[in-house]
């Protein structure tokens, strides 16, 4: 028996996994943290400096009210991660352990903290659950279809919320769509990252759910263009696992989407519960009478809704204000969802320009308890966690490989 033919399918193999494992890394490479956090941080320093004022700090009521509703918040971003592990155990079926399925959701939130938005965390999530023994199509079916839930979950509610309350969900201010779209960067900015939500979750739906193969020859004539040409190899792989994926969720009975449907559903609500709770501990019943009636002149004298439904709209001004940082090309939104914190809510936080004693402060103080919650608490925990679970899988794949050859060479004649 030859050597080579028996050791150089497994280099082939081995250097493979080499190249993908260097490619991930790379993508969340230490330099890749430090632009996220100096990038944020940058940002909330600069509100700080601008308005910041420690003896309007003082005046704060931190009471045990306030406190209470900061847990709550803390609360709200355990049960979300928690939410997004019994999606991950159900899609799976349970093949992964808590643990398991914690690291991997941390992994996943990780990424997507220290790559643009746009481009999020599928890539390093489709390599950090390849490592763990599934088959390929198991894989694919697990990222990709989740895609697909957190994006169509996501808009529909998204527009549900638009029917109800009209452009000024989108826009302060905004009283029309015309208003919108002719006045408001924010707004063409909202139409447009909305758009593109729909085109590629559209894309990957087709893809995934009705055929892979026709999504692939359309592609493959999109890249026959010569600016896109060096797409030809990711669009054939990305349809590959599309009908790997597709094969997988045939066999898949309604528990199963229903399951993963209500845990995405709870996610996402859980994220944006985020700001209703420090908008509930700061401003809405403030001892402050100014910020309670700034609060209360817009949600009861603009809007005139019920204790229940300022929540709604707060909820779904949060995600309108999401899809616009979906495609920002900073790592995970930064710099520029602390810019637009203010710029979102201002109707109903006061703003330093309202003239209110401590509002700018306020404003501060909010903004960066709500991007420590939903944002720098994953880049701090995962900049521990997953460079190490890295590492120790190119070791495994290493050893792996290296007792590969050796098996080989004692085979052998």
């Amino acid at each position: 028996m030859n050597n080579i033919d028996l050791e150089e399918p497994n280099i082939e193999k081995f250097n493979k996994q080499e190249v993908e494992s260097v490619g991930v890394l790379n993508s969340i490479s230490p330099f890749r943290i430090f632009l996220a956090a100096i990038i944020g941080l940058g940002v909330v320093i600069y509100m700080f400096v601008q308005d910041f004022n420690a003896q309007e700090f003082g005046k704060i009521d931190f009471s045990q009210h306030v406190f209470f509703w900061i847990g709550m918040a803390f609360f709200f971003m355990c049960f979300r991660h928690f939410c997004y592990m019994v999606r991950l155990r159900i899609i799976t079926d349970g093949f992964f352990s808590w643990k398991k399925s914690f690291e991997l959701v941390m992994m996943w939130e990780f990424s997507s903290a220290v790559t643009p938005t746009s481009v999020g965390g599928a890539a390093v999530a489709m390599f950090a659950i390849a490592q763990e023994k599934l088959a390929a199509g198991k894989t694919a079916m697990i990222v990709l279809y989740t895609v697909i839930v957190d994006t169509f979950s996501f808009l529909s509610a998204l527009l549900i919320f638009f029917l109800i309350f009209g452009p000024i969900m989108i826009q302060p201010q905004s009283d029309t769509l015309v208003h919108l779209l002719t006045n408001s960067e924010w707004g063409i900015a909202f139409v447009t990252a909305y758009t593109i939500m729909l085109l590629y979750g559209g894309a990957f739906f087709y893809g995934v759910i009705i055929n892979a193969t026709k999504l692939e020859n359309l592609l493959l004539w999109f890249c026959k263009l010569p600016f896109l040409r060096r797409f030809r190899e990711k669009a054939i792989k990305i349809t590959d696992d599309m009908d790997l994926a597709s094969h997988e969720l045939r066999a898949q009975k309604w528990p199963f989407h229903l399951g993963t449907y209500l845990c995405t559903m709870l996610a996402w609500a859980s994220r944006f519960m985020v700001l209703n709770c420090l908008i509930i501990g700061f401003v809405a019943f403030s001892p402050n009478p100014e910020i309670q009636a700034h609060y209360n002149n817009f949600m009861d004298g603009q809007l005139n809704l019920s204790a229940f439904g300022e929540q709604v709209f707060i909820y779904a001004r949060q995600q309108a204000m999401y899809v616009i940082m979906a495609v920002m090309p900073s790592p995970g939104g930064a710099g520029v969802a602390e810019y637009a914190f203010q710029t979102f809510h201002f109707d109903y936080i006061p703003t330093k320009a309202t003239g209110i004693a401590a509002a700018g402060t306020l404003m501060v103080i909010m903004a960066t308890l709500w991007r420590g919650f939903t944002y720098y608490i994953y880049l701090f925990i995962g900049a521990i966690v997953v460079p190490n679970w890295i590492n120790k899988i190119i070791k495994r794949n290493r050893a792996e490989a290296k007792m590969k050859f050796k098996n080989s060479d004692n085979i052998s004649v």
